[in-house]
């Protein structure tokens, strides 16, 4: 089954309902059970922290009381499954050229798990790894 990475926008696109056509289509895809999405943990961490902060994200703002909501669908790993690097990802990690260090992690994840592409809107990272946004 094919496997993509899912980053920090993409995946706080999903929950405020904003994701370009393309990827709508990658989740309505995985919630078929046609190809599976994976959430690194940094992206878990830094969705949240954006949801504590009260950002929008496109423009609209995501309740607290979804929180719960995220928690229960990592839970069910049917959509999205939440992912840590192992020690074999922190070398991986440890040989990548990126500056930042959730980009970084998301790669490295991106390369342990041998996923396809990494769903994301970010610039340094998709000219660095396929990605689909």
């Amino acid at each position: 089954m094919d496997l993509y990475i899912i980053d920090t926008v993409a995946f706080l696109a999903y929950l405020a309902d904003k994701l370009p056509v393309e990827v709508d289509g990658l989740f309505k895809k995985a919630e078929k059970k046609q190809l599976k999405l994976l959430l690194p943990s940094i992206a878990l961490g830094e969705s949240l922290y954006t949801i504590y902060k009260g950002r929008e994200i496109f423009g609209k703002s995501i309740s607290l009381e979804k929180v719960d909501l995220i928690f229960q669908i990592l839970k069910n790993k049917d959509v999205i499954e939440l992912v840590d690097l192992s020690l074999e990802g922190w070398r991986i990690f440890h040989g990548l050229k990126l500056p930042e260090l959730h980009d970084r992690m998301i790669v490295a994840i991106f390369h342990l798990y041998k996923a396809k592409a990494i769903v994301t809107n970010d610039p340094e990272i998709s000219k660095n790894t396929v990605s689909i946004w």
